[in-house]
């Protein structure tokens, strides 16, 4: 009989140790478990922070480019419109240098040197168009009108240069 009572005892005694241990553990496993979640929730929060600092840098490279764009095309507006300027005067000097030569010019001479002051001030005139668009244009179309204008303004000396 003592048998069977040691037995009981011990598997007693085990069976409540086990039922300790387990309660123990299980404590254990969900404070744990909590750490991990905590950790977990932590590194989002870092990673979210870290995120916008990063999406805050770039916003903020892309509004200086964006100024620096624009003084750049300002800058570039302002060359093409001396450059501009200076060719409607060289345009001007050669029709006033034409006039001189209409004035003392034979019949003949005259209507050529005509003909020429006209071509001049047609390209005179293109000129005057340019320089009003550089002013309505926007930065979309700055490209093609700035490649339109230099091939005008390329024409023109060409125009001057053919006397």
């Amino acid at each position: 009989m003592k048998k069977p009572l040691i037995y009981l005892s011990s598997l007693f005694l085990l069976t409540a140790s086990l039922n300790a241990c387990t309660q123990e553990d299980k404590h254990k496993v969900a404070d744990d478990a909590q750490q991990a979640q905590d950790k977990i929730e932590q590194a989002a929060d870092k990673a979210a922070e870290k995120t916008k600092e990063a999406y805050d840098d770039i916003a903020s490279d892309v509004r200086q480019e964006s100024k620096e764009s624009k003084a750049d095309l300002e800058v570039e507006r302002t060359e093409l419109q001396v450059k501009i300027q200076d060719q409607k005067t060289a345009l001007q000097n050669e029709i006033d240098r034409i006039d001189g030569k209409i004035k003392v010019a034979k019949a003949k001479e005259k209507d050529r040197w005509q003909e020429r002051k006209a071509k001049l001030e047609i390209e005179r005139d293109k000129l005057d168009v340019s320089l009003k668009e550089l002013k309505l244009k926007v930065e979309s179309d700055w490209k093609q009108f700035k490649r339109e204008t230099n091939r005008t303004i390329e024409e023109t000396k060409a125009s001057i240069n053919n006397k």
